[in-house]
């Protein structure tokens, strides 16, 4: 029982001491630096994450002889007017910003937004609950808008939906209240659902030729919509 005793005793003290070692911070494992800063202004945030010029970037591709990597605009708590580049420089290297990532700006405080021709897709959420958003341009080189891309932008008065684009994603533009103009497409072939339900300030719309399918309240409680064009046939 004494030898028992004296085991526990010995563990309880070696615990302690470790314990009190880690509260000290002298055994406390070291990580890699996350974060450093390069001549250009650009900020490694982790493996795989720029900082540029305020606005985060994640790492699609590395560059590769004469051709640039790609990124695309990861999450930001960002202010005010946002414009991105084309391409960003991180050591040496030139990266082109070829989307928009999920929630990508969502939530942010920012006023307008101007895409680059070099960005193909924007992701879900990406300004989502923007509330103060009140211009965006949206460069003919986007093809996909994502499921509630633009949600509750409430400030929203008009949207330009670029030529390229075939598809609205669900609750795309839900309740953009202040959303009284919007130009869809000839290409666009699908209105998803909910894209447009509870734009209040929408009066009137015209639906391209080449729409083969309107989802369920793509359009409800649009109660200030008063005109439609439909396509014939």
């Amino acid at each position: 029982m004494k030898k028992i005793l004296a085991i526990l005793i010995a563990l309880l003290a070696a615990l302690a001491v470790q314990t009190v070692a880690f509260a000290d911070g002298e055994m406390m494992p070291q990580t890699a630096e996350t974060q450093g800063e390069t001549s250009n202004g650009a900020v490694v945030l982790a493996e795989g994450s720029i900082e540029y010029n305020g606005i985060n970037y994640a790492v699609l591709t590395a560059p590769s002889g004469r051709e640039n990597g790609t990124v695309e605009v990861g999450r930001n708590q960002s202010r005010g007017n946002i414009t991105i580049p084309a391409t960003i420089v991180h050591n040496g290297q030139t990266y082109t910003v070829t989307s928009i990532g999920d929630y990508a700006f969502a939530s942010c405080y920012i006023t307008s937004v101007n895409i680059p021709d070099s960005v193909t897709s924007i992701g879900n959420y990406a300004f989502s609950y923007c509330t103060d958003l009140t211009s965006v341009y949206i460069p003919d080189s986007v093809t996909s808008i994502g499921n509630s891309a633009f949600s509750m932008c409430s400030g929203l008065t008009s949207v330009d939906i670029p030529d390229g684009v075939t598809t609205i994603g669900e609750y795309a533009f839900e309740s953009c209240y202040s959303l009284t103009s919007i130009t869809i497409p000839n290409r666009v072939t699908r209105i998803d659902e909910y894209a447009f339900a509870g734009c209040t300030g929408l009066t009137g719309i015209t639906i391209p030729e080449r729409v083969t399918r309107i989802d369920e309240y793509a359009f409800a409680d649009c109660t200030g919509l008063t005109a439609v064009a439909l396509p014939d046939g």
